[in-house]
């Protein structure tokens, strides 16, 4: 075994009893609070903004917010031009999926934090794997940053975790991370 397999287990099991003493549901709460909150929030509204847009009726409401601009004024006209409508229908959207975040995680905590041996349990195990799973994303975003990086550094981290029984040399090489970019990228240049 290698170093950085060591420190990956020390770091599993450290996440783990941090996942056994915390549980589920207060560790559902703190990471869909503050920045992580807001970026799951964001995140939410980028992949569903454009599904949702299509649908016929808030295209119709879209339309007809542009038409009562139209004619209005100069102000009115740089509104229109900046397509102030898909700036108020993403505000509207953020706002609607912060408060359906809010109540969904509010909902599953008081499910999971309920007064019961076996739902205690449930509790601790499932906090457990929610743990491993915010390990799991923070290691790809680390291995992300030292791909972006680029150069010797990226030689250097490959030689250090190469031969690692964990196969983290792999999933440097595969990192799931980049095709999320990859997708975002071609997103944005559509």
């Amino acid at each position: 075994m290698i170093i950085a397999d060591w420190i990956a287990i020390g770091l599993i099991v450290f996440f783990a009893l941090l996942g056994l003493l915390v549980g589920f549901g207060r560790g559902l709460r703190f990471f869909t609070k503050g920045f992580f909150g807001f970026l799951i929030t964001i995140l939410v509204c980028y992949c569903l903004g454009g599904f949702i847009l299509k649908i016929s009726f808030v295209e119709e409401l879209l339309l007809k917010f542009v038409a009562s601009l139209e004619g209005k004024g100069t102000v009115c006209d740089i509104l229109i031009a900046i397509h102030i409508e898909i700036i108020v229908y993403y505000i509207v959207l953020f706002i609607a999926v912060l408060i359906l975040k809010y109540t969904i995680v509010k909902l599953i905590a008081m499910i999971f934090e309920i007064d019961n041996i076996v739902i205690k349990v449930i509790n601790r195990i499932v906090g457990v794997g929610l743990f491993l799973c915010v390990l799991a994303l923070f290691v790809m975003i680390a291995f992300q940053i030292v791909y972006l990086i680029g150069g010797t550094t990226v030689t250097n981290f490959q030689q250090h975790i190469s031969g690692s029984i964990f196969k983290l040399d792999w999933l440097f090489e595969n990192n799931p991370l980049m095709t999320i970019i990859k997708i975002i990228t071609i997103r944005i240049e559509i």
